[in-house]
């Protein structure tokens, strides 16, 4: 089974006030070309389909337009909502869209059905015109569903059940959930952090290890307490409270995460993030958008690779005095459609050099910051009153995951307390 790995489309979202829909569109025509060209079975979208969870109808339209140029490919995909998406918005329809080919996963609620119910069946007994069921026409994959389910248990989630040529493959759809959800589905069990949430949720799954499965998965995922690369654009985690640990999706062979913007892998290779395919923030200017190519084959061997992205506009940073960035020769290399975030370095406040930058060259500006002897000034006192707020445990831990790259072990963290303690009782 080879599929594309997509998340974070934040379909209608707007930065710094810029509608950011043609860039959308361009990026998503772009996908669809590349799925021509490497003819994929499928296509998993880990959520955040939306940036509101009340989209507007652009957005909508948008996504409508890219499942249809999806489904007309004979590809399977797969949808889960996100922390930005409504579930039951993203999930309406879902059962009829099955009938296409597009799995969408359902909000979890406790002593309710959650999950598609599909069975592979369709009739028109209620007057309505019947449709085939796409695994009996899937002239351009060699991969077929055999079934899609979930039942009325509450809790549970959609599993959809692929066949290929290595055998069986399960693809778990599991939205953005929250503890208090999992506490609600199964008032009998103890749960009180995000990680034990997810293996409540799982555990309830039935999951066969020494089958191939694929997760879904929308959540602040970590590894050992080492936190991933997060950028601005991104909903913040405060102290990692919200965290899951990766461990707990070790019965999976490829865990298909969305919510972080950065490409990148958490554990071990095969539990990753696939990023946004675009950049939301001048946070993320450095990041190489792409798509995610995986390959599974028999159990235990599976292929990664990234298709790179090109851009409609690029963010770009620049930085100089005024004078410099109007100048002929500064823009000469410069697009004048690309997104700009410009830091000036005059020593004094030019006046009106947002409207002035605009008019000249830079018509999409999205930010103007100075750096001068006022501002650094201004950014030290602004640390030190930040660092004066928190508790000394916590700035040592901060600083010790920063040079580390790691947390501290909880003997670090008793033997760091000893000695503040000490500390500040002798002083």
């Amino acid at each position: 089974m080879k599929f594309f790995h997509l998340s974070d489309l934040h379909l209608g979202k707007r930065v710094n006030g810029f509608s950011m829909i043609e860039d959308q569109k361009y990026i998503l025509q772009q996908i669809t070309e590349l799925a021509d060209r490497e003819a994929p079975d499928a296509v998993i979208i880990a959520g955040d389909v939306y940036d509101k969870s009340i989209p507007s109808v652009e957005a909508v339209n948008l996504f409508d337009d890219f499942l249809v140029s999806l489904a007309q490919r004979n590809l399977q995909v797969f949808v889960i909502s996100g922390n930005h998406d409504s579930a039951e918005r993203i999930s309406y329809g879902g059962r009829v869209m099955e009938q296409s080919g597009i799995h969408i996963s359902r909000r979890i609620i406790g002593g309710g059905s959650t999950s598609s119910s599909g069975s592979g069946e369709y009739s028109d007994s209620d007057g309505f015109a019947s449709f085939e069921n796409p695994a009996e026409n899937l002239s351009a994959s060699s991969l077929s569903v055999s079934s899609s389910s979930g039942g009325t248990d509450p809790g549970k989630i959609s599993i959809v059940r692929l066949e290929d040529e290595y055998g069986a493959i399960y693809v778990y759809l599991i939205p953005y959930i929250h503890p208090s959800v999992v506490r609600a589905a199964w008032p009998e069990e103890t749960v009180g952090s995000w990680t034990e949430a997810m293996e409540v949720l799982l555990r309830h799954a039935d999951i066969d290890p020494e089958a191939r499965n694929i997760a879904v998965a929308h959540q602040y995922v970590t590894a050992d307490g080492v936190r991933p690369e997060e950028s601005d654009s991104e909903q913040k985690h405060i102290g990692g409270l919200d965290n899951v640990e990766y461990s707990v999706f070790d019965a999976f062979d490829y865990v298909a995460l969305g919510h972080l913007h950065g490409p990148q892998h958490i554990g071990r290779p095969t539990v990753r993030y696939a990023g946004s395919p675009l950049k939301y923030s001048f946070s993320e200017e450095n990041q190489k958008k792409s798509v995610t190519v995986v390959e599974i084959r028999k159990k235990g061997d599976v292929g990664i690779s990234q298709l790179p992205l090109s851009v409609l506009r690029d963010l770009k940073t620049l930085r100089g005095t005024f004078d410099e960035l109007m100048s002929p020769e500064y823009t000469a290399a410069l697009s004048k459609e690309d997104y700009y975030r410009v830091i000036l370095t005059d020593e004094q406040d030019v006046d009106h050099a947002v409207s002035r930058l605009r008019k000249y060259f830079y018509t999409n500006l999205m930010e103007l910051d100075y750096d001068n002897a006022r501002t650094r000034a201004q950014g030290v006192t602004d640390a030190l009153e930040e660092a004066i707020e928190k508790e000394p445990a916590e700035v040592l831990e901060e600083l010790f995951l920063k040079q580390n790259g790691k947390a501290m072990s909880d003997f670090q963290k008793d033997l760091a307390a000893r000695l503040i303690d000490e500390i500040w009782n002798t002083t």
